[in-house]
């Protein structure tokens, strides 16, 4: 897609409750950002957290960028009926990788991991539900078994270098104690 001239971000059908305001009430002060980069990834990030729905483009074109409202929504809350029904399988492979460098280790590789991702590049259904983090950790043991890891001059894997830290941008909104 080329890139064109800028957009609006296109409508988002916001909860019900929202979409009540009177229209004197709707006027917001609107920013300019650009269409890509971590501006947009902050924005869709906060779309998503609030359960809204993505800016669609209308156009064949790429815009150079958006204009959105300059106070993005808030996240849902999380809700407090979670049951952390944990089985012993999943407790036995949080406890394998829970320390730093443990996707590295043979090991490790051979005591379940490979079976759980075996599981995960097959697309297939787990019986239990794993955390984000340690589907990420599986995975990276499984691109190292499978030499795709990048490794540092003694052929060991590299570190991935940390997120960038986007001045005055709270990455968890609202969200004191967030699990990772």
């Amino acid at each position: 897609m080329p890139i064109g001239e800028p957009a609006e971000a296109g409508p988002s059908f916001l909860r019900k409750e929202q979409n009540m305001v009177k229209p004197e009430e709707k006027e917001e002060e609107m920013i300019e950002i650009p269409s890509t980069g971590i501006e947009f990834f902050e924005y869709r990030r906060r779309l998503f957290l609030a359960g809204l729905p993505l800016p669609i483009n209308t156009k064949n074109i790429i815009p150079s960028y958006y204009i959105i409202p300059k106070i993005l929504p808030d996240p849902l809350p999380i809700p407090t009926n979670r049951i952390q029904n944990t089985s012993n399988a999943i407790k036995r492979i949080e406890n394998i990788l829970s320390e730093e460098g443990s996707e590295e280790l043979q090991s490790n590789w051979q005591a379940g991991i490979d079976k759980v991702a075996t599981q995960l590049h097959a697309g297939k259904r787990l019986s239990n539900g794993l955390r984000l983090g340690l589907v990420i950790k599986i995975l990276k043991a499984s691109w190292i078994q499978d030499g795709l890891w990048p490794k540092d001059e003694y052929g060991r894997p590299i570190k991935p270098p940390d997120s960038p830290i986007i001045k005055g941008v709270d990455l968890f909104p609202g969200n004191d104690n967030v699990m990772m």
